[in-house]
């Protein structure tokens, strides 16, 4: 039994019955699916799996707080996008910022090859962020550290935005879990590759969905991709005319803890025949 069928066979009843590693795709799919019964259970499971799916999304506000004022937006902004007040919002960085960090000093205790979270470093250049004012920007879109707030009269001093973050690492488990799912297809769901090759893990979902039913459509199958390869995943996602292409950012779970570039998770046959290279050889 592979992972996606051990999933599907968990009883889920409460948040914490859904394990950490389970992509949001594979959570709103069982949604759906619970969503259609008419047994207590399925109410259980429905209530169950929405509050997972929240805890999930708040996990990663703290990433995409940093995402947005390293790129520029100032936490008046920032706040403003959350709905919550400055103070608020400095806070929830700064307790992602220091769990990531023990994230980071959890694996070095433990012997870890490859450590997730924060290093020291790190670290303090989030705390160095909190430390902004409400309307400073660490890159304003004029290229001006001061407070000026874009003037046309700047007369600010201009210095270079953060440096790029290091590509996502794809773990050795993590790719041997892709490779057995993709030789064990399971029966609700089956596995292949795109077939471009890639070392960079996937921070990107390409899912391939259809209208209806319902407002979320139908979802046939996912490629994982960097932003490297979003573009060839957009093209084979749409290159058949069937099937429509979305793009999301991975869950903060799968960002600190990537697939490989290229994997594919598809739930009919016909999808993961125009997902993977099938059609192509």
């Amino acid at each position: 039994m592979n992972q996606y069928q051990k999933w599907q066979a968990t009883e889920i009843r409460r948040p914490d019955d859904v394990p950490a590693a389970v992509p949001l795709s594979w959570q709103t799919e069982r949604l759906s699916f619970h969503a259609n019964g008419d047994a207590a259970a399925d109410a259980l499971a429905v209530i169950a799996l929405r509050e997972s799916i929240r805890r999930d999304a708040e996990a990663g506000r703290g990433l995409s707080i940093r995402d947005a004022l390293e790129c520029g937006a100032s936490w008046a902004e920032t706040a403003a996008a959350l709905d919550v007040d400055v103070d608020e919002a400095r806070e929830l960085l700064r307790d992602w910022a220091q769990r990531q960090h023990d994230l980071y000093r959890s694996d070095i205790q433990e012997g870890r090859a490859h450590r997730l979270g924060l290093d020291a470093e790190e670290h303090a250049a989030v705390l160095g962020l909190c430390a902004l004012t409400d309307r400073e920007r660490v890159k304003a879109d004029d290229g001006c550290v001061d407070d000026c707030d874009g003037a046309a009269m700047c007369t600010g001093t201009a210095r270079p935005g953060p440096a790029p973050e290091p590509l996502p690492v794809v773990r050795p488990e993590a790719a041997r879990y892709a490779e057995e799912l993709r030789a064990n297809p399971g029966t609700a769901s089956s596995d292949g590759h795109a077939g471009w090759e890639c070392t960079v893990g996937a921070s990107l979902h390409v899912e391939a969905t259809t209208p209806g039913p319902g407002r979320l459509g139908t979802l046939h199958g996912v490629i994982y991709v960097c932003p490297e390869h979003r573009a060839l995943g957009e093209e084979r996602v749409t290159a058949g005319g069937e099937y429509r292409s979305e793009v999301s950012p991975a869950p903060a779970s799968h960002r600190w803890d990537p697939w490989p570039c290229g994997h594919v998770t598809a739930y009919k046959t016909a999808a993961l025949s125009a997902l993977t290279a099938q059609e192509q050889r």
